[in-house]
């Protein structure tokens, strides 16, 4: 559907608005949230996981943008990435207004200062992941894929848990993040020996990730100073949280979703070759 369309993005302008709207789709439950606190980004001392996931779904879905219809040019990958980073800017500085508004005065608090420093980190890395992704060839994407795959798990369990009667669902959509790996490492296909190497680390990097999450989360939300002190946390929440995870059924879904994607894309190029 995005290839059919793919003129219409080819306009500078409806590529900055296409990053404008992935910004927007990606924060759209915690502007249901945010009607408690009137602020629509996450904010670092009570919801740093969420800013995580807000960060995660913008830069994938911005990233299959810019390589699925932009073809991965460069060109095509700014715009669409200025957008987002207005998109970005517009909702620090609403959040920032309305829980910290002496901060325009030239007060500001300790947990303020914690969370632009958290939001400026998050930024700086999430710029360098979505470049990477657009740019690089799929076989250097895919672990960087598996790197923030699972936000899309943890966004739509969060979408679950807004909407009557889906709760129940939520443990169904934790299989999400895998299934899009999965997708990747299918179409990168498993015929040549570096493919699958390629495969094994995604899935290690997969088995780590959610407790890399929750660790840089608790990190985000904590009283750690320093670079010393901030990468002890986050090595040790990850290692305690890594014991009590489960890995196997997601290893299984995102092997079992590539598996049946390569072999269906090869059935279809050899379909495809007998025609021609």
């Amino acid at each position: 559907m995005l290839r059919s369309t793919a003129g219409v993005w080819q306009s500078w302008w409806m590529q900055l608005v296409a990053g404008l709207l992935i910004v927007a789709f990606a924060v759209l439950p915690w502007l249901w949230i945010g009607y408690e606190d009137q602020a629509i980004l996450p904010y670092t001392s009570n919801d740093a996981l969420g800013l995580l996931l807000v960060f995660s779904m913008a830069t994938l879905l911005s990233a299959f943008f810019a390589r699925r219809v932009g073809y991965g040019g460069t060109k095509f990958a700014v715009v669409t990435d200025v957008g987002m980073v207005l998109g970005f800017i517009a909702l620090a500085f609403q959040a920032t207004y309305v829980l910290e508004p002496g901060l325009f005065d030239g007060e500001i608090s300790a947990d303020s200062v914690r969370h632009l420093y958290f939001l400026g980190t998050l930024f700086a890395v999430f710029q360098a992941l979505y470049y990477l992704i657009v740019k690089l060839k799929l076989i250097a994407a895919a672990p960087l894929v598996a790197l923030i795959a699972v936000g899309v798990s943890y966004w739509l369990q969060v979408v679950a848990s807004l909407v009557s009667g889906a709760q129940s669902y939520a443990q169904y959509l934790w299989y999400a993040g895998p299934v899009v790996l999965g997708l990747v490492l299918g179409v990168l296909g498993f015929l040549k020996a570096a493919n699958l190497l390629i495969w094994i680390l995604s899935l290690v990097i997969q088995w780590i990730t959610p407790a890399l999450f929750e660790s840089v989360a608790a990190v985000g939300q904590g009283t750690e100073r320093g670079v010393g002190s901030i990468l002890g946390a986050l090595v040790s929440g990850t290692s305690d949280a890594l014991v009590k995870q489960e890995w196997q059924i997601p290893v299984l879904v995102s092997l079992a979703t590539a598996m049946l994607t390569s072999v269906v894309l090869l059935i279809v190029h050899k379909v495809r070759g007998r025609r021609y």
